[in-house]
């Protein structure tokens, strides 16, 4: 197996895209991995997913999880397709979201840290900045919500508990709603009022 094939199947990229060429740069302690479409490949507008033609490719990097102690980056010049519709679109990639500039998996290493750690520990860990840090856990709640949009259609919240929580110094209060039978939380609002839960009652 060459570093092609080892990098394609890391990545678990799949037809269109494959890895191009990897470059090692030991001067940087970093990893360029480079990958493109095949040939001939037709795509769609991310909008309403109608078929449309490349308008141009926009080259885009994206940080990925580290080789060993080298820092990977992840390549690729991103077509960009003329909708009738939608003007000129970035096509989606497969290994990251629309305007993230670090892939899935390594924002799913992120979150799993975040879930133990501030966004500050995180950040410094994994040479980001607080910013970036604060971004992929946004980007995760998005995703979290509408999954619960989702999943709420076909199975409605039935019974929901209420709780308040102390934070920080000078007893600042959240209320929050929580749907016991899944065990997640549904509502956060600031303070401990009963009209902080009117927006959840009211959505």
């Amino acid at each position: 197996m060459d570093d092609r094939d080892l990098y394609q199947a890391i990545l678990g990229l799949r037809e269109p895209w494959t890895v191009e060429r990897v470059e090692l740069r030991e001067a940087e302690q970093s990893v360029e991995v480079w990958v493109e479409e095949k040939s001939g490949t037709s795509f769609t507008c991310p909008e309403c997913d109608e078929r449309a033609s490349i308008y141009d490719r926009a080259e885009r990097r994206w940080r990925h999880l580290d080789t060993c102690q080298f820092t990977t980056i992840l390549c690729a010049r991103v077509p960009r397709v003329e909708c009738a519709e939608h003007g000129v679109k970035t096509v989606r990639v497969p290994w990251a979201e629309p305007g993230s500039r670090f892939t899935l998996l390594f924002e799913r290493l992120a979150i799993s840290w975040l879930r133990e750690a501030t966004p500050s520990a995180v950040a410094r860990r994994l040479g980001i900045s607080w910013d970036e840090a604060h971004g992929i856990m946004r980007r995760s709640v998005a995703r979290g919500l509408v999954r619960r949009t989702a999943e709420g259609a076909s199975t409605p919240v039935t019974r929901i508990g209420i709780d308040e929580k102390s934070f920080l110094k000078h007893h600042q209060y959240v209320s929050i709603v929580v749907d016991l039978d899944r065990g997640r939380v549904l509502h956060i609002a600031d303070d401990r009022k009963a009209e902080s839960l009117a927006p959840y009652f009211e959505g």
